[in-house]
């Protein structure tokens, strides 16, 4: 959500599945960070 605020000018279907893709990457990262420590401790 914040991506798409920060470029507003991407407004084509590639640039759209770019966004939500890299995003998505970034989720699954962030909770895979998260889960390590927890599954450690």
């Amino acid at each position: 959500m914040a991506e798409q605020q920060k470029k507003p000018a991407a407004k084509s279907g590639k640039a759209k599945k770019a966004t939500i893709k890299a995003t998505r990457q970034a989720k699954a990262a962030k909770r895979q960070e998260t889960r390590k420590p927890a599954e450690e401790a």
